[in-house]
Order: structure tokens, then sequence, then C-alpha cells
């Protein structure tokens, strides 16, 4: 079993306003894809000056991301911030390659040549690469590591459709809400769960009855404790061996929405809270939404509800109108 990387959390309860970052704005204007990129994310409000989680969201390449820092103090965030920069970085060095002469860079069309999973396995191992080397520098320590949940949107030229390529290390996720249809949940945590589950301790139904529990009473005792423990991760860029990618694929319809998000999201939210508000708010201020009712949810009494968690949150909701 790999070495679990639990995230430490300050026990001071600063008063300072929380940092905010403004959603995105929606596209504009026939020329440009059809989608709505809006983003959230907020500091923890025991270090509110300091947020551990990274946003990326190029809104006319396509490309999204959350990372969430691991290591503690300056570490976590230096780690996220440093994997953020590197996958953009090489997305956009590898955009100009393929659309030459081009002064503004556009979603990507796929074709035959066109092997978007590679390239999403180079970009996060590029990040893996400059957080243990850049990364490590600048914190002055090499104690420190991030979790990723990244996509790109391909066009299909010759049917217009577009694709959804993902890949993620750790335990931030993507969902995926369409219409009619249960949400998809389209990652698995590299966490302590799944591992109780490849160690067959465990079977995949009670490890997401665990996740989803919201009382101490829907639990055994053993139960309770790997619940408090999911928080552990197995893998993360930056961590002490290079990184398992998980990486898949799936055409995007009308409708559709995708969600990336960190774990103070999907740790304090239900999947069934977090697919009504994905069905359920405005597509321009959904990603805010999950922010205000799991930060509304984290300060919960422990009485109440075992997921109340104090994090970082971040989350980007994609909406495709096509």
């Amino acid at each position: 079993m790999h070495i679990l990387l639990e995230r430490p959390h300050s026990t001071k309860m600063p008063q300072n306003k929380i940092h905010t970052n403004p959603s995105i704005k929606n596209f504009s204007g026939s020329a440009l894809p059809p989608f709505t990129f809006s983003l959230r994310t907020i500091a923890c409000e025991r270090h509110p000056t300091r947020n551990e989680d990274s946003v990326l969201v190029d809104e006319r390449t396509g490309l999204v991301a959350v990372f969430d820092g691991v290591g503690g103090s300056a570490a976590g965030e230096i780690a996220s911030q440093t994997a953020h920069y590197a996958a953009l970085q090489q997305w956009r060095r590898r955009l100009r390659q393929s659309q030459p002469g081009r002064k503004v860079l556009t979603i990507p069309e796929a074709s035959a040549q066109a092997n978007f999973c590679g390239l999403l396995e180079e970009l996060i191992y590029d990040a893996d690469d400059q957080v243990r080397t850049e990364g490590a520098r600048r914190a002055g320590t090499d104690d420190l590591a991030t979790t990723v949940a990244l996509a790109v949107i391909s066009r299909q030229a010759r049917t217009g459709h577009y694709t959804l390529y993902y890949a993620h290390v750790g335990d931030s996720r993507i969902y995926l809400a369409r219409e009619k249809e249960p949400m998809q949940r389209l990652t698995k945590d590299d966490g302590l769960l799944a591992k109780l589950v490849e160690n067959r301790i465990i079977d995949e139904e009670n490890a997401l009855r665990i996740d989803q529990a919201q009382t101490a009473g829907q639990l055994s005792d053993t139960e309770l404790s790997y619940f408090r423990l999911r928080g552990g991760i197995t893998q993360a860029l930056g961590g002490p061996l290079p990184p398992t990618i998980h990486i898949d694929e799936i055409s995007i319809q009308p409708g559709d929405r995708v969600l990336l998000c960190t774990d103070g999201i999907h740790d304090n939210l239900t999947d069934e809270e977090i697919e009504h508000i994905l069905r359920s708010t405005p597509r321009d201020t959904t990603a805010r939404e999950l922010v205000r009712h799991s930060l509304n949810r984290s300060h919960e009494s422990r009485s109440t509800t075992i997921r109340a968690k104090p994090d970082d949150m971040s989350a980007v909701v994609i909406t495709c109108r096509f």
C-alpha cells in the first residue's frame, strides 16, 4: 500500500475575510465555442490568506483543471500553483505547434493524428516533474505535492461534436450531469477507500455508502474510522512515487454539465446534493452555489453531520450549450 498523504490544517481560526475569485465570464460572439465556464475558489477559513487550491480555466482552448496542494503551510500552495503553471504552459506550447500561424489559440480539432490521451499524460508528467524540482526549490522542501483533475475539450471536425478528454491523480473529482440520466462520477479517488476495495476489505457498494454517509449513526465504528481517514490519498503529483495517471474520454452533449472540484466540495457535500445544485442553478452561478453550500456545511455542528470539514474549496462547471 502506498503511504497515505494527509492534508494538515491549522487549528487557528482567524477572523479575516475569505479571499474569493469571481466567476469566469461566459463566451460571447458566434465565432467562439458554445460553452459556459463557471469558477469559484475560496481559501479555508483557518488560513484565509493562503489558498492551497489552484484553478485553471483557459476558455478559448478548452483546458480546465483543479489542483489541491498537499504539504501544509506555503508548500501546498506552491505545489498546486507550480503544477497549474506547468500544465498551462505545456498545453499552449503543444497548441502552437498544431495551430501554426494563429494569433489566438482555439479549442483543438480531433484528427487521426491527434492523441489527446497521450497529451494529457504528457501535461501531468511535466507538472509532476516541475513540482519535484521548481516547486521544491521555491518551497525550500521536497515535502510537497498536489492532486489534479484535468480536462480538455476537442471538436470533431467532420461532425461538429465535442469530446471531453480527462485525467486525474489523487482525490480531486470530475462529475458529469446529463439530462434524463443519473449523474456520473467520472473519476475514482486514489484514496483509502479505494485501497480497502482493492485489498477486498470492503466492496465498492459499501465504499460508496461510507463515502456518502452524513451521520455517525449510518456507520459502524470501523466504518466511521474509514470515513474519517478517507482524506488520506495514496498518490499525488510531486509525491514519493511517480504518479499513476487515470485517463479517459467521453462525448459531451447539449445540456451536459461537467464539474471539476477539489475535496473541499465533495467531502462536505454528498453526490446527491452536488447533483441537485448542478441541475437546479443558472449556468453562470453553479460553481458559486457549490462553494456556498459547501461552506455552509463546513459550519454545521459535528453533532449534526460528520461531513462538516473546513477546507479550501474550488469548483469549475462547464455547461455545454451547442
